[in-house]
C-alpha cells in the first residue's frame, strides 16, 4: 500500500508541506475542520504537491470542529486502512488534537513533528524521543504557488536580470559609482530616463543626446564610460553618442532603484549555501491564473525574495524617500505569500534620519509590524550587508 502520512490541516500553509518536501510519500491525508479547510487553500496545496511530488496521492478529509465522536472515528478509520501511517503533529484544530490524544492513549500511533524554521524532526515513535536535523528546501516559485499565486513572466529573474560573472562585475562597479554619487545617482537616472524617451537610438542602437538636455547628468556618462559599460562613446561640443554595453546596463541607468535591488540580490546570491534560491523583481499574480482577457488580475511586485530552506525573506528596496505606505504594501504581500514564518525587510540606500519629521513614527510602526529596517546601505560593505541578511533569517 506504500507509505502514508497524516497531516492535521493548518491555516499556515508551510506547516502542511514539511513531510511532503522531506519524504515525498505515496500518500498524504489532510484532516481538518471545515471552517479553515477552504477550497482555495486545498487547491493551492494540491497544485504544490503536483509540482513538488507528482507521485504523491493527496487526500482531504473534513470534519466538524464540534463533533468529537466523528473526529475520533475519522482518525480510527485512517489507522484501520493505513496501520503504519505516521501522524505529523503540527497544526490542527483543538477538537481534532483532543481526539488524536484520546485515540493515541488507547493504541500506539507513529507520530512526528517537523519544525519549519529549523527542519528539525522530532520522532515520538521510539522509547526515547529522537531529533534529526536536515535542510529541507523550497524554491521561491514553490512558495508563491503554495500560497495560491504564481510568478509571472514579467518577473525580473525571468525577463531581464540573468546574472553571469560579467554582469555581476558590472553590478559591483556601478554600485560603487552610485555609493559615491549618493543622491545625485537618483537625480541623474531620472534625467536619463526622460532623455532616452525623447531621443531614441538609431538602427544601430546608438544614442545621441544633446548635452543641454542632460545638464549635469552628462557627468554620469563619462563615469560609465570609465567603468567600461558603454561602447563607442563619442563626445562633441554639444552632444554625446554611445551604445549601452547591453540592455541590462540600460535598465540600470534609466530607473533609479534598479542598482540597489541588483546590489542586494547580487550580494545575497554569491553563496548559494546561505540563500539557495532567489528572485529579483518578483511580479506575483494573486490567484495563480494569468489573465488572457482584458480583465486585469491583482498583481504585486516585490523587489527581492530570498529563500533559506523553506523560509522566505521578502525585501522592498527604497533608494529615495519612503513613507508608511511602503510598510503596509510589504505587510500585505508577505502575509499573503509567506505567512507567519516569512521575514519582512525594507532596505534603504540612505539613512533613516531621526531628525526628519515622522521618522520615529515610521520606525515604531515598522517594529510593530515586525518589519526589519536596514538603512544607510550606501555606507555598508558587502560583508556587512550579508551579515545583516543572515541575522534576519536567524541563521
Amino acid at each position: 500500500m506504500g507509505d502514508c502520512y497524516v497531516e492535521f490541516f493548518s491555516e499556515e500553509a508551510l506547516e502542511n508541506i514539511m513531510v511532503l518536501l522531506k519524504y515525498k510519500p505515496d500518500t498524504i491525508i489532510y484532516i481538518g475542520h471545515k471552517h479553515n479547510m477552504l477550497t482555495r487553500k486545498m487547491k493551492s496545496l494540491q497544485a504544490f504537491a503536483n509540482y513538488t511530488s507528482p507521485e504523491t496521492t493527496v487526500e482531504f478529509i473534513e470534519v466538524p470542529r464540534d463533533d468529537f465522536d466523528l473526529c475520533v472515528k475519522t482518525i480510527e478509520d485512517i489507522i484501520s486502512v493505513h496501520p503504519n501511517a505516521r501522524f505529523e503533529l503540527t497544526g490542527g484544530g483543538e477538537m481534532l488534537l483532543i481526539a488524536f490524544g484520546y485515540v493515541s492513549s488507547k493504541k500506539y500511533i507513529n507520530t512526528l513533528r517537523i519544525d519549519p524554521y529549523t527542519g528539525t524532526e522530532i520522532d515520538f515513535s521510539k522509547d526515547q524521543i529522537e531529533r534529526h536535523s536536515e535542510a529541507i528546501k523550497m524554491s521561491v516559485k514553490g512558495d508563491i504557488m503554495l500560497h495560491g499565486g504564481s510568478l509571472t513572466n514579467d518577473t525580473g529573474s525571468f525577463s531581464i536580470w540573468t546574472l553571469d560573472d560579467d554582469f555581476r562585475s558590472d553590478i559591483r562597479k556601478i554600485w560603487g559609482l552610485s555609493k559615491e554619487l549618493k543622491s545625485k545617482w537618483n537625480k541623474y537616472c531620472a534625467v536619463v530616463e526622460e532623455v532616452v524617451k525623447r531621443y531614441p537610438h538609431d538602427e544601430n542602437n546608438v544614442y545621441t543626446f544633446p548635452k543641454a538636455a542632460l545638464d549635469d547628468a552628462v557627468h554620469l556618462f563619462y563615469r560609465l564610460r570609465d567603468l567600461d559599460v558603454l561602447r563607442n562613446f563619442q563626445t562633441e561640443k554639444r552632444s554625446i553618442s554611445f551604445k549601452f554595453k547591453n540592455n541590462k546596463i540600460k535598465h540600470i541607468v534609466t530607473k533609479t532603484g534598479n542598482i540597489l535591488e541588483l546590489h542586494v540580490y547580487e550580494v545575497a546570491t554569491r553563496n548559494r549555501d546561505i540563500f539557495h534560491d532567489a528572485v529579483i523583481g518578483a511580479v506575483i499574480d494573486w490567484d495563480g491564473n494569468i489573465a488572457q482577457n482584458s480583465d486585469p488580475d491583482t498583481m504585486n511586485e516585490i523587489d527581492v525574495i530570498l529563500m533559506h530552506n523553506v523560509v522566505p525573506t521578502f525585501i522592498s528596496c527604497k533608494s529615495g524617500r519612503i513613507d508608511s505606505k511602503a510598510l503596509h504594501e510589504l505587510q500585505t504581500v508577505t502575509s499573503r505569500f509567506g505567512g507567519k514564518y516569512a521575514k519582512k525587510v525594507i532596505i534603504m540606500a540612505n539613512p533613516c534620519d531621526e531628525k526628519t519629521s515622522g521618522t520615529n513614527f515610521f520606525k515604531q510602526r515598522a517594529k510593530d509590524m515586525h518589519i526589519w529596517l536596514l538603512d544607510n546601505i550606501y555606507d555598508l560593505s558587502d560583508e556587512q550587508l550579508l551579515k545583516k541578511l543572515i541575522r534576519i533569517q536567524g541563521q
